[in-house]
């Protein structure tokens, strides 16, 4: 057996993230405003017949974003396979996940601020269930990856060798800062519509227990394993290990990944049936003020500012250093 050639590890990462791509672009994407049905445009209440007036411009407009969002991408996927740049491939997967959430909570707020200037008023259901943060999350799990984290960096360390610190330094940020992530989804909250209050309270547990999973899978344990693999194979292996231990290495980041995929579209499709007949958050507001689409209380906020700003920080200092070199 031989090792995994490095080019043909791009190559393969590509090949799994293209189909991936394209799946979400077709089931998920495509038609998103409209997952809660034609009374709704991403959330928001629009009047009878909107889909046959300016809700085809808002449409359009969407339809425009997303294609423009996937051109960049295939742009940079075209410039790798022509360059043969292929250890751009990262920066090509992370960039344009890094480009693709801002703009989407972008539009998602112009829409807001455009169609839903005064939000009907609807009466408020109270949820008197207190959430306890061991109903969600494993604390034994989280100290486990906490105990890893401090693992790969012994090894790192001590193996001797060179090592890029910043790649490093950023998978660390990314995994332990999904523990106080986890910890602020659970008390995220919303308002409950007082019409289907029980559906709506099973639904919005239903979304908490998903993100809290997949954003566990996705982004804290495939980081970890990528972290781990790294360290083992730097700081424990020689220096020219069996080609087992890197396949072995590839695999199980590729597992994890792959296990978060499923998880994320089933979990996706999910939500989307449960959730066709419901009142999005954000769609009304109470007698108290407005439902907001993104909860009640700023910790998430504030939260995820720090943690995917760190996140835009690491990679933009990266860009600096290599392309003042």
């Amino acid at each position: 057996m031989s090792a995994p050639n490095v080019v043909g590890v791009y190559v393969f990462i590509i090949c799994v993230i293209v189909p991936v791509l394209v799946y979400a672009l077709v089931k998920q994407l495509w038609n998103l405003p409209l997952q809660n049905g034609t009374g709704y445009f991403f959330g928001v209440e629009v009047p009878p017949g909107f889909y046959e007036g300016p809700g085809r411009s808002w449409m359009g407009g969407f339809h425009a974003m997303v294609a423009a969002l996937y051109g960049v991408c295939a742009v940079g996927l075209v410039a790798i396979v022509a360059t043969r740049r292929w250890e751009m491939t990262p920066w090509w997967g992370g960039g344009f996940a890094l480009l693709f959430v801002p703009t989407m909570f972008g539009f998602q707020a112009w829409t807001r601020h455009k169609l839903a200037a005064d939000p009907p008023v609807r009466p408020v259901a109270l949820a008197l269930e207190s959430r306890r943060m061991g109903d969600y999350i494993s604390w034994p799990m989280e100290a486990l990856a906490v105990a890893l984290v401090a693992l790969s960096w012994w090894l790192l360390l001590h193996g001797g060798r060179h090592f890029d610190w910043q790649s490093t330094l950023l998978q660390s940020w990314v995994v332990l800062g999904m523990i106080p992530g986890k910890m602020a989804m659970v008390r995220l909250s919303f308002p409950l519509p007082a019409e289907r209050a029980e559906e709506h309270f099973r639904f919005q547990e239903l979304s908490r227990r998903f993100w809290i999973r997949l954003s566990g899978i996705i982004l804290q344990w495939y980081m970890l394993v990528v972290l781990l693999g790294v360290a083992v194979l730097r700081g424990v292996l020689p220096v020219h290990p069996a080609p087992v231990w890197r396949w072995l290495v590839l695999a199980s980041g590729f597992a994890v990944w792959g296990y978060g995929v499923i998880v994320m579209f089933r979990g996706m499709q999910r939500m989307k049936a449960m959730g066709r007949e419901l009142r999005p958050p954000g769609s009304w507001k109470t007698p108290f003020g407005r439902a907001s689409c993104f909860g009640t209380g700023w910790a998430f906020q504030i939260w995820f500012a720090i943690w995917f700003g760190g996140i835009l920080a690491f990679i933009l200092y990266s860009l600096c250093k290599h392309g003042f070199k």
